[in-house]
Formats: C-alpha cells, sequence, structure tokens
C-alpha cells in the first residue's frame, strides 16, 4: 500500500548512479552536437561581468529559489510513494545528470577551466544542504525503505536541510560567486 514495499530494487544504489553517470554523457553529447552560437550569451564574459555588479534584491531570490527548490523536493517525495517509484528515481536522477552534464560542458566551451571553476563555486555552500536533503530521500527509495511515518520523519528533516539550503543560496552564494568572479572575470 502507497508504494511502500520492501526490497524495491535489488542491484542497489550502484544501477542510479551508472544512470545519472549516462544522464551526464547525454547532455555532454546534447552540448556537443549543438553549435557554438546557440550557447553563445550563456557564460559569456559580458554576462558574467553584469552579474559581478548587479544588485540583488534578496527577498525575490529567495522566493524564485524556494519556489524551484519546494517544488523539486515535493516531486521527489511524492515520486517516492507510488508503486513505480525506482523508476521514477532513475528517470529523475538521468534528467539530473543531463542537467550536470549539459552545464559543464557549456560553461568549459565558453570559458574553460574558468568555467569549471565558476560552476564548483555556483554550488557551494548550499550543496552541504541540499545533498543530504536530496540524498536521503532518494537513499530511501532505493533501498526500499517501507516505514511511513519514518518517510515522513525523513522529508521534515530534509525539509529543514531544504531551508538552509534555501537561504544559503540566495544570500551566501552571490557573494562567494562575486568575489570568484572578481579574481577571475
Amino acid at each position: 500500500m502507497y508504494g511502500f514495499e520492501k526490497n524495491r530494487h535489488p542491484a542497489g544504489g550502484s544501477i542510479y548512479l551508472a544512470v545519472t553517470g549516462m544522464g551526464m554523457l547525454a547532455g555532454i553529447g546534447i552540448i556537443q552536437l549543438q553549435s557554438d552560437s546557440a550557447f553563445s550569451g550563456i557564460l559569456g564574459e559580458y554576462f558574467l561581468n553584469q552579474y559581478a555588479s548587479f544588485r540583488i534584491d534578496y527577498v525575490q531570490m529567495i522566493r524564485y529559489i524556494a519556489g524551484y527548490r519546494l517544488g523539486q523536493y515535493m516531486l521527489l517525495m511524492g515520486a517516492g510513494i507510488i508503486p513505480a517509484a525506482p523508476i521514477w528515481m532513475g528517470f529523475l536522477l538521468f534528467l539530473l545528470g543531463m542537467i550536470w552534464g549539459s552545464v559543464l560542458s557549456i560553461s568549459t566551451l565558453q570559458l574553460g577551466f574558468r568555467g569549471i571553476v565558476i560552476c564548483v563555486a555556483g554550488l557551494l555552500p548550499q550543496v552541504f544542504f541540499y545533498l543530504p536533503a536530496f540524498g536521503w530521500m532518494i537513499l530511501w527509495v532505493i533501498c526500499g525503505g517501507n516505514n511511513r511515518k519514518k518517510y515522513l520523519m525523513l522529508g521534515a528533516v530534509g525539509g529543514l536541510f531544504l531551508l538552509f539550503g534555501i537561504l544559503t543560496e540566495a544570500c551566501v552564494n552571490p557573494a562567494i560567486l562575486r568575489q570568484i568572479l572578481g579574481k577571475i572575470v
């Protein structure tokens, strides 16, 4: 009932790691097949210089990031309670891998090693909060967790981590990126 069966996927997490890797390769491949002019404005020098001097409305930034991340988290939690949870989890991880591969490929094509540094800086420090929030939910589904109360408790604790991640992404990350862009660009 409610999709909480034991031992949903006998292969464990290794297949999901492979699916994420295949998504990254697909994202890189898609970007490599596109023309350079298709991504000329993304991560260009002009855009990065504008970002370094742009005044940020933090209330709007928090609203935007909260809506986006909460939507992702609710989708993940919802996918975890349906009977086809492992299939949906694999699909979501493939898409996540495609996004990572695409962004990394675009940044490398546009800026070389500086693009990789900017991508890594764009993840800090909120990744330390998002990883537990999303990771626990993914691991619960992959490992076949079957207790609904524990699942909801894990979702609530993950939600607290998500809240801290949203606040750091909206308030701390722009300051870090500005410092790095000031030195790199």
